[in-house]
């Protein structure tokens, strides 16, 4: 039997180290964004013996912070993509290994599950644009916090507040504790489990091209996982078994628009599916053999 379980765990821990250093490096950019405000602040606002002046004339100006945000979220966005494209190589480089014990594929199978997977994903390989409209253009969609620091700097305003008092205030509410931050939890909520997710589809576009017919719900379980989860993970499923999840309910589905193949076990869900050969099927669940 091909030693592919270690490849396996190498390519689930990518995935999840790959989260974790994209949370760290959001989090610094948020750091460098509160520095920009606070001087942007402390260099346009007019104060009177150190508080905030209220006037129509640093109410308007508030508008610039629009500005600000906007030559920020070009700098943000490349240096995001960029770390999502690198990290997105490496699973794509362990995807390649575990499957060259599998089954070992041509290289076109290789070039179109890395194509295949980040334009599912909002990212033309070609062109190396984001997609209008796909699920990256919305991850760096960060409107809404321009507008909630602006608001926040207009009742600054409002208030006469003084610049210290705004700098430990503002720090609080966008930085915050980690993953507490403005930017982290927009972040957070719309990229949890990404990374699991390109995997899932690099895997897919294997299996489909290799031909192969089972799956290992790979995985660890933790005090968080769901029951669904935890009553299937690690077992080998055929297909059939797995396109039977769709008609199938448990806590934390997603209910709309839900496939098994790429969702696993719903919302947040950090298994994988592993395909595997029949014969590594048949060897792990003997009763498949006919």
């Amino acid at each position: 039997m091909p030693d592919y379980r270690k490849l396996n765990e190498r390519r689930i821990k990518e995935a999840t180290n790959s989260g974790v250093f994209m949370d760290a490096l959001v989090r610094s950019l948020q750091a460098a964004l509160y520095g920009l405000v606070i001087d942007w602040v402390s260099g346009k606002i007019e104060t009177v013996d150190g508080r905030m002046k209220y006037s129509a004339s640093n109410l308007g100006k508030v508008a610039g912070l629009y500005l600000l945000f906007e030559r920020f979220s070009k700098s943000y966005q490349k240096t995001v993509l960029g770390g999502i494209l690198d990290r997105a190589a490496r699973i794509f480089g362990l995807t390649k290994e575990y499957y060259d014990e599998i089954k070992p594929a041509p290289e076109s199978v290789q070039d179109a599950a890395r194509r295949l997977t980040l334009q599912r994903w909002g990212y033309n390989v070609n062109t190396k644009q984001l997609i209008p409209g796909g699920y990256m253009e919305k991850l760096f969609a960060n409107e809404g916090v321009a507008r909630n620091v602006a608001g926040l700097v207009n009742r600054a305003i409002a208030g006469q507040m003084s610049l210290a008092d705004f700098q430990k205030q503002f720090r609080k509410v966008f930085i915050g504790r980690p993953g507490q931050g403005m930017l982290e939890r927009y972040w957070k909520t719309n990229s949890f489990d990404l990374f699991q997710k390109i995997d899932r589809a690099a895997n897919l576009v294997y299996a489909d091209r290799l031909g192969l017919e089972y799956a290992i719900y790979s995985g660890t379980v933790m005090d968080t996982t769901r029951p669904w989860c935890e009553n299937h993970v690690n077992k080998v499923f055929s297909r059939d078994e797995i396109d039977a999840w769709k008609n199938q309910s448990w806590q934390g589905k997603i209910t709309i628009g839900y496939d098994p193949y790429l969702d696993a076990g719903g919302f947040n869900c950090r298994h994988h599916w592993s395909f595997i050969s029949t014969p590594i099927a048949e060897h792990l669940r003997p009763e498949l053999k006919k």
